[in-house]
């Protein structure tokens, strides 16, 4: 049954690397297939519970539940790594184990003391083990069939490295000068943290956020001092007051001409009107021009290349990370061991990972584009276009338009929670109405909203990290039997992949 599924000590060794060894036991614990829902619930909340079963687990196979259990999977020797593989089955209460080469790759005397613990494990639990190995003297001590020899035993089969009284070296630790002194510090629980989708959340977070911060921030430092130099340098080269007085002459003559009855114009005249256009076009110009300015600005960063140089940027920083870390957990067969230990390996990465993308991509692409539209406010007056409040207060209005919906217009008609004399259902009915002021139907009112500048830049930020995580999620879990070797192909096609379908879905 489901319940009492088969558990499995892979042949290479396999802990989830992101946790310590305790967080590991605690994660079998958690899942464990026998537990009652109750049981689950108050092992969560009793922390010292919960502890004092990963110590007893984890000393059940051998291994220091201070030194050992805050130990990563890196740090730890194969017999210490087969060991915590062992306790991580033996949470989850199994019935019966398979064991495919437990001892390949281990000294003599490390396999002899996890086959000790193994024949222990049996025979006080009544555990059912399916072993496959090559080894046969050292599964008569896994059968109870051999006597280890220091204690005075003998094996049934002879090994050039086995144990006997005569071979017996014992080891001291060399003194030093300070091992009188005490310990500067006292050995602490080990780490759970990373077991819980908030912990996990959390820290793809503060990756996806952190580490990507400098690298958005300094490409929109460039490009936004790239195109504001560009687009400030242009519009102070245009200059039309030229081809307007040639227009005015070339219309305004006859006019003259029909009004006076004289075929020749009076240069006083035209003098008096060409002055009085420069006038009006040095007055009319550059406001003109520093309007166009902003709004160039505010609607390229926010509406076009904002989320796009965002989404680019993020497809090889976080969609990369995702797909290596997801394949590397692939080739690793830790995929494997979380459905062994009933766990989704979706839910175990993908879940976390996906919220925490879907928060920092529109922060990440809000912050490059509030620095972008901020270094526009400081190149165009060096150029001679506007200044940098009117700057300021031109992209406010481009990028935060009034919504034309109904209950905006009643709230800013009165004032808020005003309800100017009429009652306050009906006043939060009104301010509750989202259809839009120039229709009945909700359609009309979804298109106003989406198409909102600021609504909008949110829209193609959530959609462009979305393609990108699930790109890369499918890249990373399209061959069950990845090998290491293939882990950088699985990047670089998660990359390559997302950045094109980005750039299609931008289209």
């Amino acid at each position: 049954p489901e319940r009492e599924r088969v558990g499995m000590l892979f042949q290479q060794t396999t802990l989830l690397d992101s946790l310590t060894v305790a967080g590991n036991v605690c994660v079998a614990l958690e899942n464990c297939p026998t537990a009652t829902k109750d049981e689950i619930n108050n092992g969560a909340k009793n922390l010292q519970q919960t502890r004092a079963t990963i110590k007893r687990l984890l000393e059940t196979v051998g291994l220091d539940y201070l030194r050992d259990g805050n130990k990563r999977p890196s740090q730890l020797s194969g017999g210490m790594a087969r060991r915590a593989s062992l306790a991580l089955q033996l949470a989850q209460h199994k019935h019966v184990i398979v064991l495919d080469e437990p001892f390949a790759g281990l000294d003599f005397a490390t396999a002899v003391g996890v086959a000790k613990e193994l024949e222990r494990i049996r025979r006080e639990r009544g555990t059912a083990l399916l072993l496959i190995s090559h080894e046969p003297e050292i599964v008569d001590i896994v059968m109870g069939k051999a006597v280890d020899a220091t204690k005075g035993g003998s094996t049934t089969a002879s090994s050039p490295t086995s144990l006997d009284n005569d071979s017996v070296v014992t080891l001291q630790r060399r003194r030093r000068e300070n091992d009188d002194k005490p310990m500067s510090h006292k050995l602490q629980h080990p780490s759970l943290f990373g077991r819980d989708a908030s912990h996990r959340f959390v820290i793809k977070l503060l990756d996806y956020f952190l580490y990507s911060l400098p690298l958005i921030l300094l490409t929109f430092l460039a490009a936004g001092l790239a195109i504001a130099m560009l687009s400030s340098d242009i519009l102070r080269r245009v200059d039309v007051t030229d081809t307007v007085l040639t227009v005015v002459q070339r219309e305004v003559k006859p006019l003259i001409q029909m009004f006076t009855g004289d075929e020749d114009v009076s240069p006083m005249y035209t003098m008096m009107i060409n002055m009085k256009v420069k006038g009006m076009l040095n007055q009319t110009i550059p406001p003109a021009k520093a309007t166009l300015y902003a709004m160039g600005m505010a609607k390229l960063f926010v509406l076009e290349i904002g989320p796009l140089i965002t989404a680019l940027l993020l497809s090889g920083r976080i969609g990369g990370s995702y797909a290596g870390e997801v394949a590397t957990m692939q080739s690793t067969a830790q995929n494997k061991l979380l459905l062994t230990l009933g766990v989704s390996p979706v839910a175990w990465t993908f879940v976390p990972s996906l919220f925490a993308s879907l928060l920092a991509s529109p922060l990440l692409t809000m912050a490059g584009t509030a620095l972008a539209l901020e270094i526009g406010s400081h190149v165009a007056p060096k150029y001679g276009i506007g200044n940098a409040q009117g700057y300021r207060r031109e992209v406010w209005d481009a990028v935060f338009v009034p919504l034309r919906l109904r209950g905006v217009t009643s709230w800013s008609e009165n004032d808020g929670w005003e309800h100017g004399g009429k009652n306050v259902l009906e006043s939060v009915y009104s301010y509750l109405d989202l259809r839009c002021t120039f229709s009945d139907t909700y359609f009309d009112a979804v298109i106003e909203i989406t198409t909102h500048p600021a609504f909008f830049h949110l829209i193609k930020s959530v959609t462009f990290i979305t393609i990108i995580m699930a790109v890369s999620e499918v890249s990373a879990r399209r061959k069950s039997d990845l090998t290491p070797r293939g882990v950088p192909k699985v990047i670089t096609t998660s990359v390559v992949v997302g950045s094109l379908l980005v750039i299609f879905a931008d289209w």
